[in-house]
């Protein structure tokens, strides 16, 4: 039977988290049931996918939510420092230890505690980690008396924690202890219908903060949006959208706002020729499109799609693998030239 989500069935407010794809809801979901929960969470995902926002939307929704959340980036800490920052030291601890400092355990007691990239914890900090979350106590360095903390953590990472342990870089144990609860977050190409809205909320976004009244994004914007891979995901989208405000002069977002990666998104993707070789080793042949000099890049574009659409015999599936588009870009494009026409 297939479940339909909806925003209307969630009992918190998410309205910072932006998106009605089926893959976005589903993470909502996952964070309206954890969020009541005093259980260690943890969230996945690839760099600028929100692992952040999740974290704060699952602290806002919770008993803790009167206190504030606490954040440590563990890849930021030195390594000889991140046990003290975590768990405090006594005076005289160690060289330059020349008074007591509470750790972040201690600090976050009564609320909640993000661990972000903990994937990156040195791995003699992990089973001193592990013991706090199985006996939710702290030893703070150089000190003798156990010091109970009411914490509930919340961990984040983008690096794969079942290849790190098999790779002896993170403990089983620790991994087997903070994975009952996960959310994994989808990379930004996985929930391409969620784009526009996105950059809807960050152009309104950057208008407040820079003053602005951009008041729309060009449809050929969102177009090459689509086409985009998004190696940097929703923080990407967000940097985008910040710098095409400050470089717009009339009304909207135009494509000649956006930096050359949105323009080349597959510059990495085989030729038209080789991706046609790839798709089809038996059958292929070299195409060459022959332009004069001052042909504008969007007649280029044009002959390009109509040309390998009539070459795959108007198979539109095959002519967007081909040209590395998506299928719902290469409809765009045909509408638009039916609309020229």
């Amino acid at each position: 039977m297939l479940l339909l989500l909806s925003r209307e069935k969630l009992h918190g407010n998410y309205g910072d988290l932006i998106g009605e794809s089926t893959v976005h809801l589903a993470v909502l979901k996952r964070i309206d049931r954890f969020a009541k929960s005093d259980k260690i969470v943890l969230i996945s995902g690839e760099t600028g996918t929100g692992k952040e926002r999740v974290a704060h939307a699952l602290h806002t929704e919770s008993p803790y939510a009167m206190h504030p959340i606490v954040i440590v980036n563990c890849a930021e800490i030195a390594e000889n420092l991140i046990a003290s920052e975590l768990f405090g030291h006594e005076r005289g601890a160690f060289t330059g230890a020349d008074q007591r400092h509470i750790g972040l355990f201690e600090t976050a007691s009564g609320s909640t505690l993000f661990l972000d990239e903990i994937g990156e914890l040195p791995k003699p900090l992990q089973s001193k980690l592990l013991r706090v979350l199985q006996e939710n106590e702290i030893r703070r360095m150089g000190g003798t008396k156990q010091i109970p903390v009411k914490v509930r953590v919340l961990a984040a990472t983008n690096i794969d924690l079942i290849e790190a342990v098999a790779a002896g870089r993170f403990r089983r144990d620790l991994y087997e202890r903070l994975k009952p609860l996960h959310i994994q977050l989808p990379a930004l190409r996985q929930r391409r219908e969620d784009i526009p809205a996105l950059a809807k909320h960050f152009l309104k976004k950057e208008n407040n903060l820079s003053n602005r009244k951009i008041e729309d994004i060009n449809p050929e914007v969102l177009s090459l949006f689509d086409a985009y891979s998004w190696p940097g995901n929703i923080r990407e989208l967000e940097g985008i959208i910040s710098r095409a405000v400050l470089l717009a002069e009339g009304d909207e977002i135009l494509p000649d706002h956006l930096p050359q990666d949105v323009w080349t998104p597959h510059a990495h993707a085989l030729p038209l020729a080789d991706a046609t070789a790839a798709a089809n080793p038996d059958t292929a042949e070299y195409l060459v499109l022959p332009f004069r000099i001052g042909t504008t890049l969007k007649e280029i574009e044009k002959s390009a799609i109509l040309t390998t659409l009539a070459r795959e015999n108007g198979n539109k599936s095959k002519t967007a693998a081909v040209l590395g588009i998506s299928r719902v870009t290469l409809d765009i494009k045909l509408r638009t030239y039916s609309d020229e026409a």
